[in-house]
């Protein structure tokens, strides 16, 4: 998809939308999921928590147990959330992981219009598809139902995934609560005894390249990974990299793996550098155990990652359809060579820690918090059941476009009335008189 220049908007109509549809589909058709929501069940709950992305259907569980509902996300707030909650809308802000590398402070009018049309066409196509779409599941399991929009309306709390310090600043709605680097281990796995001593016998350091678990190494051209490999071949470092079949022409210095103990390579000591996709929690390990990087963003979050990776100076940021070898070459060595990038990431990392509380604990008072306020609405912004012309005071603005147009119109219709009196009421000229007689 990166190769053929397909974005993310354009992979949500293609074929996401359908995945989505599928994914809830199969939750509603396992087995143990029938028995719970089965009309005589007697399953009793207190909150339901689930993932907030593109699949509205699985929200009419909290409907089904009539309990209280918490929002998750794992890799930034969606768009359409923002607009369901009446949070705000930036197509061009930096924080719209949606928009890919389209988003920026500084950019033209023409890109900022296009980005306006372009999120604003999506939502449409949520509100014309996506959520009628995912009415039909779920009464088709569950019986008649409010609509999506008014049960995902009642979101007690939002758990988002996302660092502010890794977050261009922006406002947030009352019931956001934001944690990081939740999933990372204090005790990683061990790693297979040859890896170990392949990686504790690098003298110079070594390298860790992944694309992460939904990029397969394996699917890249072969010219693009013969290059990667003449440049490996060529540093002083050992490489590991996550290659999911057998790499023809390995080097020496590489070792291949189609899958490692991630978090544990990073916290190995004579690490130098952890080449990446990009992804949300591979870009919180890097950070948590202070490994610079190379990012070769793919898909989704993962340009808004690699922009945060560049604006905040711990890494840099290549395009993978067209790097270059001396390109690729040469932000190896910049990275591992220059100390700053390695500082900047230990600043970060500081910042991250520097909290009054430990974030795992605070989400768990949140989660008990909504269930002893019974769902707590008092946090829910009330902006969320006005219609939409009301929330942007569009009546307002068409109201006061009519009357400022009906009085320039007015006032220009007197100027021209009271310019043809004046003419009518002018002396005729001498050359007017001549003619006359």
């Amino acid at each position: 998809m990166r190769f053929d220049g397909i974005t993310w908007f354009n992979s949500l109509e293609i074929r996401f939308f359908d995945m989505c549809a599928d994914f809830a589909r199969n939750v509603f058709e396992d087995p143990q999921m029938k028995k719970l929501y089965a009309p005589d069940s007697n399953a009793k709950f207190d909150v339901f928590l689930t993932e907030f992305l593109y699949m509205p259907s699985l929200y009419a569980f909290a409907h089904r147990y009539n309990i209280p509902m918490i929002a998750l996300s794992s890799l930034g707030t969606a768009a359409i959330n923002e607009h369901v909650f009446r949070g705000v809308v930036f197509p061009s802000h930096e924080s719209t992981w949606e928009m890919e590398a389209s988003t920026g402070p500084n950019l033209p009018f023409t890109k900022r219009l296009s980005n306006f049309l372009i999120m604003w066409r999506m939502m449409y196509i949520f509100h014309r598809d996506v959520f009628p779409t995912h009415q039909r599941i779920a009464e088709s399991y569950l019986g008649p139902l409010p609509s999506m929009l008014d049960i995902m309306k009642n979101v007690s709390a939002f758990f988002i995934d996302q660092s502010d310090i890794l977050t261009p600043a922006r406002p947030k709605l009352a019931n956001v609560v934001t944690f990081t680097s939740f999933h990372i281990s204090e005790n990683p796995d061990p790693l297979p005894k040859d890896l170990q001593e392949f990686i504790d016998d690098a003298d110079a350091g070594f390298i860790y390249f992944s694309l992460g678990s939904n990029v397969k190494s394996a699917d890249l051209p072969t010219e693009l990974r013969r290059m990667f490999c003449d440049v490996f071949s060529k540093l002083p470092y050992r490489v590991v990299w996550k290659f999911e079949t057998d790499l023809e022409e390995k080097p020496a210095n590489v070792y291949s793996s189609k899958w490692f103990s991630q978090q544990t390579i990073l916290a190995h000591p004579k690490i130098k550098l952890f080449i990446t996709q990009g992804g949300l929690q591979s870009t919180e390990e890097t950070i948590h155990f202070g490994v610079p990087v190379i990012v070769f963003p793919v898909i989704g979050d993962q340009d808004y990652q690699a922009s945060r990776v560049d604006a905040l100076g711990f890494g840099k940021r290549l395009e993978i359809t067209t790097v270059t070898r001396d390109e690729f070459e040469s932000a190896i060595q910049e990275v591992i060579t220059n100390k700053e990038y390695k500082e900047r990431i230990i600043r970060i990392r500081s910042l991250i820690r520097d909290t009054p509380y430990d974030l795992v604990e605070n989400l768990i008072w949140w989660t008990e918090y909504i269930v002893r306020s019974d769902g707590a609405p008092h946090l829910r912004s009330s902006l969320a059941t006005q219609p939409w012309y009301r929330y942007c005071d569009m009546d307002i603005v068409v109201f006061l476009t009519t009357v400022t147009s009906f009085v320039i119109l007015t006032a220009i219709s007197l100027i021209v009335r009271i310019i043809a009196s004046l003419r009518k009421s002018w002396p005729p000229t001498v050359h007017q008189k001549q003619k006359i007689s």
